[in-house]
């Protein structure tokens, strides 16, 4: 989620709460109110009987990834997928913009496309995957019959369409056009869309290049349009002023388009251009475009080097997806589960965005162009979500591209003279809170990703936690001198104390491993600024004002010190220290049975459809660790049994398969950790061992496959008597990288029972 959604859902998240009033409690464990129908509840009951063998996902992988999966859902639970083209991490993502006939609204359409939607606005080619904020857009391509003044504008040009002529699969997407009876297809190279249309023979064919396109709650300036009719090219840029990219001044957008077909019409006007073929023979008409961020000489210079036939970019795309899904092979007895699961590997592999041309060319965050030697140039972190399970995810599978994250994350911080919070382009949008670039780069330290500059960066990161200045962290001083962000150092308070912890105690990792032992042992200490927030007499983290009172907690609502969500999730983000959590709740077992309490209320009540969940909400990045809580104080069975639920009820095969928002892939792989049975404790080496949803999965990493062996897994057999890796019985349930990392056999003997 991003925090533009708290302002105009802050009256529906009130709604949530108030509906869940009677479950409200203030006691530090004990039951909650009206409890009765909980306790016995058990969300895996029923599941039913599984029979036949276990079969691996069949090649090519690529056919089990559904790009729709995601791009629906309601409200909160909106996914902000979108289904549209790209290579892994490209930086041009073309794809359908889509409304029902109006301005599209921003919630429901942070990517451009919403599927409850019957109409297209337009293919744009620069787009986020699975933000609560849209951003982006800039010029966009619509094919038309005959053009008129009224196609200039997006209102003019949109046209119907109708979900059974949509297809997407790795690198493609098509629709029918239903007004103008045209076939859309796209592909994609790294930098370079591939457009394809059929137009009927014989109609006045024509492409629309509308530079002022907007994606919902967008704006567009500055645009720049050139038409050479000669070499069939339609080229320029348009600034983009989107939820984020406008506190960073914009983004321009360079473009440049070339058609496969001489002109036989065309014209321009303030804010795009457009072009006519002749159809007498043949309606099919191709455009590569090509973009950069850098100049239009960049942008051309792009589409020069990699445009190519439709079909052969369409190959070679799905060829770079086939090798990225490849990395890890699944079996198992279930086809749905191989969609969900293929489709939330691709889903991880979206963003961070490409920004570097192909000459090593970006534009850096102090406005100048840069050249990127010995790496790619990535932008749009979404740090504050993607911290938790996408980077250590890449650190894992894919450690080269991480390298290449971090160069980015290194050369961000240079410039600014801090990590940036949640870059977008070439500005830092400072969304959301913490200082989340110090848990990416403490998991990669302790991941053993190569060739990073850790000293360099660990110098930024300690001038951010240890010194007050603008681009440092947020109250530094306050949580310096107190141990926690007061109050009265304005919102999300609570939020920032809380992260702030968890940032230090990657930062003392990160330290330690750097031999600076002075700061570890600094870093350690400030690792236990939860604990000053944790009321003892309420039983919730709240938030503390400057003297040292605790706020009041409204246990099921969102208050203006926490940053999306209420007491009850907040209480349990302590994840590096769930020791001194249960300390404080009074011990293990009131904790354990606070937790399950979180997690049964949320398990057997009837959801509020589209609104904020009051208790444990997938959906949320504060919570996506609380299940593993279980099994980090020695009750795997908890974890394993609340997992498979999440697994089973919250992701599906349908558009409203993801819980939420992905949030540039941090929902997905969640998942994927989560379905393979570990998962990341970020910032460190280590991983929560859980309960494994295939029977046999094979992760091709670096050091040697790693085979995850649980033949006797079903929805039924979820639960853990015990595990073994390469034939020697594990002791706990943690497991170090260095051991997963070498590879082996790392096996579950699975029951039905705990």
């Amino acid at each position: 989620m991003q925090q533009l959604r708290i302002v105009w859902f802050s009256a529906l998240a009130l709604a949530a709460a108030s509906s869940c009033s009677k479950h409200q409690d203030t006691a530090a464990a004990g039951p909650p109110v009206d409890d009765t129908d909980l306790v016995m509840c058990d969300p895996g009951d029923g599941a039913p009987a599984v029979s036949g063998d276990a079969k691996p996902a069949s090649a090519p992988l690529g056919r089990w990834v559904d790009p729709f999966i995601g791009t629906g859902g309601q409200g909160f639970a909106v996914g902000s997928a979108f289904p549209g083209p790209q290579r892994p991490f490209g930086m041009v993502r073309p794809g359908p913009d889509t409304s029902n006939g109006h301005d599209a609204t921003e919630f429901s359409h942070c990517s451009g496309y919403a599927h409850a939607d019957a109409y297209i606005d337009g293919f744009s080619h620069t787009r986020m995957h699975g933000t609560g904020i849209a951003d982006y857009g800039g010029v966009a391509l619509m094919p038309v019959v005959g053009m008129t003044d009224a196609k200039q504008k997006q209102a003019g040009h949109r046209q119907k369409f109708a979900h059974k002529s949509e297809l997407a699969a790795p690198g493609y997407y098509a629709v029918t056009l239903d007004d103008a009876n045209v076939r859309v297809e796209l592909t994609a190279s790294d930098r370079v869309a591939a457009h394809r249309y059929t137009f009927p023979v014989g109609s006045d064919a024509t492409v629309v290049v509308d530079a002022a396109h907007v994606l919902a709650n967008t704006k567009v300036d500055a645009i720049d349009v050139h038409l050479d009719a000669a070499a069939q090219t339609i080229s320029g840029s348009s600034r983009v002023k989107g939820s984020y990219s406008a506190r960073a001044g914009g983004v321009t957008i360079y473009f440049a388009a070339r058609f496969d077909r001489p002109f036989a019409k065309s014209g321009t006007w303030a804010e795009g251009a457009w072009a006519s073929f002749d159809t007498t023979t043949s309606g099919v008409v191709g455009a590569s475009v090509g973009i950069s961020f850098v100049d239009e000489a960049h942008a051309k210079q792009n589409l020069a080097a990699e445009a190519a036939p439709f079909e052969q970019v369409r190959a070679a795309t799905a060829a770079a997806w086939e090798t990225a899904l490849g990395k890890v092979i699944v079996e198992g007895r279930s086809e749905r589960d191989f969609r969900i699961f293929y489709t939330a590997l691709y889903h991880s592999l979206l963003m961070p965005t490409l920004v570097s041309d192909t000459d090593g060319s970006y534009r850096g965050f102090d406005g100048q162009v840069h050249v990127a030697e010995g790496f790619r140039f990535f932008t749009d972190f979404s740090l504050w979500d993607t911290y938790r399970t996408l980077h250590p995810l890449l650190d894992l599978l894919y450690p080269e591209v991480a390298r290449e994250m971090l160069a980015s994350l290194l050369e961000m911080g240079r410039a600014l003279g801090a990590m940036p919070r949640w870059p977008v382009s070439n500005g830092d949008a400072d969304g959301m809170v913490g200082d989340s670039a110090a848990v990416v780069f403490a998991d990669a330290l302790a991941k053993g990703v190569p060739n990073v500059d850790y000293a360099a960066a660990y110098d930024i990161l300690k001038k951010s936690a240890t010194v007050s200045y603008p681009k440092g962290r947020g109250g530094i001083a306050e949580y310096m001198q107190a141990g926690y962000v007061p109050m009265e150092n304005a919102g999300a308070s609570a939020a920032k104390t809380l992260e702030y912890a968890f940032d230090d105690f990657a930062l003392a990792g990160l330290a330690s491993a750097l031999g600076h032992a002075d700061d570890a042992a600094t870093f350690s200490a400030r690792a236990g600024a939860w604990k000053k927030l944790f009321d003892p007499a309420q039983g919730y983290v709240v938030g503390r004002h400057a003297d040292g009172t605790f706020a009041p907690a409204i246990p099921l609502s969102w208050q203006d010190y926490y940053a999306e969500g209420d007491a009850w999730q907040y209480t349990f983000f302590a994840p590096h220290d769930p020791e001194g959590l249960a300390a404080a709740m009074g011990g293990k077992g009131p904790m354990l049975d606070k937790l399950e309490q979180f997690f049964t209320h949320a398990a057997c009540k009837t959801p509020i459809v589209g609104l904020p969940q009051p208790y444990y909400w997938q959906g949320n990045e504060v919570d996506i660790f609380s299940p593993w809580l279980f099994a980090s104080l020695g009750d795997s069975a908890r974890t394993a049994r609340f997992t498979r639920w999440i697994v089973a009820s919250l992701y599906g095969d349908g558009p409203d398969g993801l819980p939420g928002n992905d949030d540039s892939g941090t929902m997905s792989a969640w998942y994927v950790f989560a379905s393979l049975g570990f998962y990341p404790l970020a910032g460190t080496p280590t991983y929560i061992l859980g309960s494994p949803l295939f029977t046999r999965a094979t992760a091709h990493l670096p050091g040697g496959d790693l085979v995850v062996d649980a033949p006797g897994t079903t929805p039924r057999a979820r639960y853990v008597g015990g595990v073994t890796l390469a034939g020697a019985p594990i002791t706990g349930w943690r497991i170090a990288h260095p051991d997963l990392a070498r590879g082996g056999t790392l096996g579950f003997a699975m029951r039905e029972t705990p």
